[in-house]
């Protein structure tokens, strides 16, 4: 027997397993020691092909599902090779049921295939005690990482329909911040269903922020569309906070109690995604000019105290920005 083999094959088995248990089920780390690396470099693959092909391509689309598949695909891997050279470290433990004769290298490639996946075709079977043993657990870890993988896949399409629902709620409002602004205006101040609706935007987003923790290959899903966009959409509405915080007069300014925990809820995701999916850029994103409250009919600032403030809020505005260019989007402006 092969000790070596042995070892080699247990060390990929539990690899695969512990990889795929913290991936589906760690609220905490997210995703795996491999298959981290695995949808990091998947997804840094599409966006520079993305970039050479230029804005016009839709091809970084695919990147969520081929993210995903890669993940999946490695799981199989592991668990299959690892078992291979388990079930080839004693020449003796996997045989021919009608003759007998001890399977070859690829036999017991078909065989490991089988029995990790629970065909049970049965034209070979284990010939020594521990390799029925090993069988068995074979069968089971396949059955775990079956189940694990299809309850993972459950809990990701969800979560990408979570951040694609939530665009769409944002750009709902307006497609950009003139037209949250001036959807919001009344006349007189900012109304109070539009405060409502600034208030429903803060648990979702909260959630979008978790989402992505703990299930990190969600990042990777990236909608061609604008108005499905979550970075974008993020983009927007940090535009029209900074403009109803910032821009507008003290007495015009929408309810704080509406747009205080927004603000803040906007800073939580954006320090759960800093790191560990992107960094932030080596500069803000450009900030909306004034004219948009004047065009809207809404008293504002002192153009010197809108600039001082928009100061305050450059380290957000560089994280934004980096998020904007992690989700593959390379323009300044939403």
């Amino acid at each position: 027997m092969s000790v070596l083999a042995m070892v080699a094959g247990c060390v990929l088995v539990i690899l695969a397993l512990a990889d795929a248990a913290i991936t589906s089920l760690s609220m905490v780390t997210g995703t795996g020691p491999v298959s981290g690396r695995v949808t990091e470099t998947v997804w840094r693959a599409f966006l520079a092909v993305q970039d050479r092909a230029g804005r016009g391509s839709a091809f970084l689309k695919w990147s969520g599902t081929c993210t995903l598949l890669a993940t999946f695909a490695t799981w199989v891997v592991l668990l299959w090779a690892g078992w291979w050279l388990v079930f080839s470290a004693d020449p003796a433990s996997v045989v021919d049921s009608v003759t007998a004769v001890p399977a070859d290298g690829w036999a017991r490639v078909y065989f490991t295939g089988y029995t990790v996946f629970t065909l049970g075709i049965g034209d070979y079977v284990p010939d020594t005690a521990w390799a029925q043993v090993a069988t068995a657990v074979a069968s089971l870890s396949g059955l775990f990482l079956i189940t694990l993988s299809l309850t993972y896949l459950v809990q990701v399409v969800q979560a990408v329909v979570h951040k694609r629902v939530l665009a769409q709620q944002i750009h709902a409002l307006g497609q950009d911040a003139a037209g949250i602004v001036a959807a919001g205006w009344t006349g007189d101040g900012f109304s109070s269903m539009f405060n409502q609706h600034l208030v429903s935007l803060t648990e979702p987003l909260l959630r979008l922020g978790e989402q992505h923790l703990a299930y990190p290959v969600v990042h990777y899903f990236h909608s061609a569309s604008p108005r499905k966009a979550p970075a974008r959409a993020l983009a927007v509405l940090d535009d029209a906070l900074l403009l109803l915080c910032a821009g507008a007069a003290p007495g015009a300014r929408p309810d704080p109690a509406a747009t205080g925990p927004l603000l803040s809820a906007m800073d939580q995701v954006l320090d759960t995604l800093q790191g560990q999916f992107f960094s932030r850029a080596g500069h803000e994103r450009p900030a909306p000019p004034l004219s948009v409250l004047r065009e809207a009919g809404v008293p504002r600032v002192e153009e010197d105290r809108y600039t001082a403030a928009v100061r305050e809020h450059t380290e957000r505005r560089r994280v934004l920005q980096g998020f904007l260019h992690s989700d593959g989007w390379r323009e300044d402006r939403s």
